[in-house]
């Protein structure tokens, strides 16, 4: 779902992407590329994310709680997304 129910919007890769480089700082951007390289990506596919997660998850710790702060955020949206389409 596209929509923005309450206000939130469904986590992009682009939102794994910033997590990523905002806990490991100066090699962040090495650790996304090697990401995108193991999830088979360019990071430029709009529905990329579950592929992401799913590399991410096994990945080193910090990667690994982004994803699943991430997989939380998605887990919420769609949830609101629901509560919202029956009010």
């Amino acid at each position: 779902m596209t929509s923005a129910p309450y206000g939130l919007s469904r986590p992009t890769l682009d939102d794994a992407r910033a997590a990523v480089l905002r806990v490991h700082a100066g090699g962040g951007t090495r650790i996304w590329n090697d990401l995108l390289h193991a999830a088979g990506l360019t990071g430029d596919e709009p529905g990329g994310l579950d592929r992401m997660l799913a590399v991410m998850h096994d990945a080193d710790p910090s990667t690994r709680l982004c994803a699943l702060a991430i997989k939380i955020r998605v887990t919420a949206h769609t949830q609101l997304a629901a509560a919202h389409s029956i009010l």
